[in-house]
Formats: structure tokens, C-alpha cells, sequence
């Protein structure tokens, strides 16, 4: 493990009693991505004390951009991983360094190379926001920009209506690349990610803890902005018939959808999502789009069984895409 200073360790600098925030920053073959993110994070008016850039496809070249971004801002380490553990792993990679040096009371921030920070006041509002709730809320666990709740009847995430958003709001969950904050505490308590789901794990982990009675809060006032900024204002999701190009991403989806249902003692939604999600869409296609509806049919049925039977890590293997590709 490379280890790159450009500031004072936040372990020693324990005589103020401001919180620090740890990020943690998951890369896999995006050096531009990488090169972006720290740029954004640059720009932050509130910079973090200590962040973690995990590696899931060490190169020389990702780590010669860390060294360099040590020379200034927070103290930076370079953590590659001997094998590619996905998003799930590298974070819990993460974690379980930030666990090392961390107080308590101090933050994790998980940052996404594919999804930077969108404004440069972010972190800062974030933290202001997280340190009322926690004194509003003792069990308050994370904050984050955005959040859902999650339908455990259907299997599947449930927007919070624009009317809802005046003030704090409680989630199930704030997904990756939309800046959620943990609190150390709260991670020492629950433990790290779930590393063999590989991808699409954070929907487990809000629901880890929830069921371990922790609390989580998105600003209302900050999603409606957000949401107004990107144009998703008054916004109805609905199911959609259709099948799309497949992708490596919606394999782990699935797949973790139903073993985290099972997990959770939900067997009847599992097997809802089981015949709904992953053999009545790509039938339903066959007439239409019959070559892409037999590959989502081969892809879906891997997962369901996976999902059923618990074999879990990497089994489909990602390209390292960015998902705005």
C-alpha cells in the first residue's frame, strides 16, 4: 500500500474537535475519471481531511495520479487490491482502512470516479447537514444527497414524491455517487459493505442499517434543488416493458435484489422478482427484439439462480465503462 502525505495526519491532529471526513474513492481502469473526481474535489469549499483511492485494476499510471494529487489538499493514500472485488469490495476495502485512524464521531464520505461531487459546495452542506441530524437523531447512521425507500412487498426502490421534500426526509438507502456520508460509529457497529455482492451492494447496506435501527436523512431541500438542477422534477417511474442493450451491471442488480429479499425474509417478493424482472420482461420481447430478449433471458436466468441459490462474487465481468457510456 502506497502511503502519500501532503498534509498533517488527521490522527495527530486530534486537539480540534471538528469532525474529520475520510473519503473513500473506488477506481477501476478510468484514469480520466480518476483525474476528473480529484479535480472536483479540489474545488470543494469544505476539503476532506483524509481520503483512500482503492484500486480495483492497479496501474502505474492510476497510482502516478495519486502521488501526484498528494502534493496538496488532504493526505492521500493508494490502495491497490490484488484482485478485482468490484464497488462492494473496494469500499469495504475502504472502510476497513479508514476504521484504523477514525474516531467514532467522524465521517466517511463514499465518493464514485464515475460520479463526482456536483457542485462545489457539496461536502460542506452535507456535513452541516449530517452534524444537525445527529443532533436531532442519536441513531442518526448517514446522510447523503439522495435517497429512496425500498418496497420490500414489490422488490424494488420507491421515489420520495417531490411534496415530501421540506425538510429532513428518512430513507432505506443513498446509493453510490450521491455523496453518502457515514458515520465511523455506525460502520464500526454494522460492519463494511457486503464485499461479495461486488456490485450494486448499497441498497443492502442502507437496509443493514435500518434493520440494526439506525436512521438515514437526505436534505429535502437540497434533493428538490438537485432534482430541479437535472430536470427530474414531478418525475413518475414506471416499470418499462421493454428491453434495453444488456449490461454487465444488470446481472449484479438482480442477482443481489434477490438474495437481499431472501436475506430479509421476503421469499414471496424474491420470487415476484424472480418471474417479473427476470423472465416475463425478456419474453415478453421475443416477438420484437428476439435476439437481445434470448440474451437478457440467458443473463436473467444465471442471476435468479445465483440469487436463489447464494453464489455470490464476480461472476460476470465488468468493462470498466463508464455508466454515462
Amino acid at each position: 500500500m502506497a502511503h502519500v502525505t501532503s498534509a498533517a495526519d488527521p490522527v495527530a491532529s486530534r486537539g480540534q474537535r471538528r469532525r474529520n471526513i475520510f473519503g473513500i474513492m473506488v477506481t477501476f481502469k478510468r484514469p480520466d475519471g480518476l483525474t476528473v473526481a480529484f479535480d472536483r474535489l479540489a474545488e470543494q469549499d469544505r476539503p476532506l481531511d483524509h481520503l483512500v483511492v482503492v484500486d480495483n485494476a492497479p496501474s502505474p499510471e492510476s497510482e502516478r495520479i495519486v502521488r501526484r494529487r498528494g502534493n496538496d489538499g488532504p493526505t492521500i493514500e493508494y490502495l491497490p487490491l490484488p484482485e478485482n472485488l468490484g464497488s462492494a469490495g473496494g469500499v469495504a476495502a475502504g472502510m476497513n482502512r479508514v476504521l484504523q485512524l477514525a474516531d467514532d464521531d467522524d465521517w466517511i464520505l463514499l465518493l464514485d470516479d464515475d460520479d463526482p461531487p456536483p457542485t462545489e459546495s457539496i461536502v460542506g452542506e452535507l456535513e452541516r447537514f449530517g452534524d444537525m441530524m445527529r443532533a436531532r437523531d442519536d441513531r442518526t447512521g448517514a446522510v447523503g444527497l439522495a435517497g429512496a425507500r425500498f418496497d420490500f412487498k414489490r422488490g424494488r426502490l420507491s421515489r420520495v414524491p417531490d411534496e415530501e421534500l421540506e425538510g429532513p426526509v428518512l430513507v432505506d438507502y443513498v446509493p453510490m455517487g450521491h455523496v453518502a456520508m457515514y458515520v465511523v460509529k455506525t460502520v464500526r457497529e454494522v460492519g463494511p459493505y457486503l464485499s461479495p455482492l461486488f456490485f450494486a451492494s448499497d441498497i443492502e447496506y442502507g437496509l443493514r442499517l435500518r434493520r440494526s435501527g439506525h436512521s438515514i436523512y437526505v436534505s429535502g431541500p437540497m434533493l428538490l434543488r438537485r432534482r430541479a438542477d437535472t430536470g427530474r422534477l414531478g418525475l413518475v417511474i414506471k416499470p418499462s416493458i421493454r428491453v434495453h442493450d444488456l449490461d454487465w451491471r444488470r446481472y449484479y442488480s438482480l442477482r443481489n435484489t434477490i438474495y437481499v429479499l431472501r436475506s430479509y425474509g421476503h421469499a414471496g417478493a424474491a420470487l415476484r422478482v424472480t418471474f417479473t424482472r427476470g423472465f416475463a420482461k425478456p419474453l415478453a420481447n421475443l416477438v420484437v427484439r428476439p435476439r437481445a430478449a434470448l440474451a437478457h433471458l440467458a443473463l436473467n436466468s444465471r442471476a435468479c439462480w445465483h440469487g436463489w441459490t447464494g453464489r455470490l462474487g464476480r461472476v460476470v465481468e465488468p468493462d470498466g465503462r463508464s455508466r454515462r457510456d
